[in-house]
C-alpha cells in the first residue's frame, strides 16, 4: 500500500497533475461561494486544461 502511494504522489506517468487539480478545486470553490454559475465553471476548468495542453499539442505537431 505504502509504495503503490509513493508511485501515485512521485511517478511522472501516475501522479495526479496538482494544476488540474487546483484549477478544479479553485472554480468549485467559486461555484459553492456563487461567484460562478455552472457552465463557467466548466469553462474554467476546460480552458486551463486546454492552455496547460497547447505548448505540447504545438511541440508535438512541430515534431519535436
Amino acid at each position: 500500500m505504502l509504495k503503490k502511494t509513493f508511485t501515485g504522489l512521485f511517478s511522472a506517468h501516475e501522479r495526479i497533475s496538482y494544476r488540474r487539480l487546483m484549477a478544479f478545486c479553485a472554480a468549485t470553490g467559486l461555484l459553492y461561494v456563487d461567484k460562478l454559475d455552472a457552465e463557467s465553471w466548466v469553462l474554467v476548468c476546460c480552458c486551463f486544461i486546454a492552455g496547460e495542453a497547447a505548448p505540447k499539442m504545438m511541440s508535438a505537431l512541430k515534431g519535436n
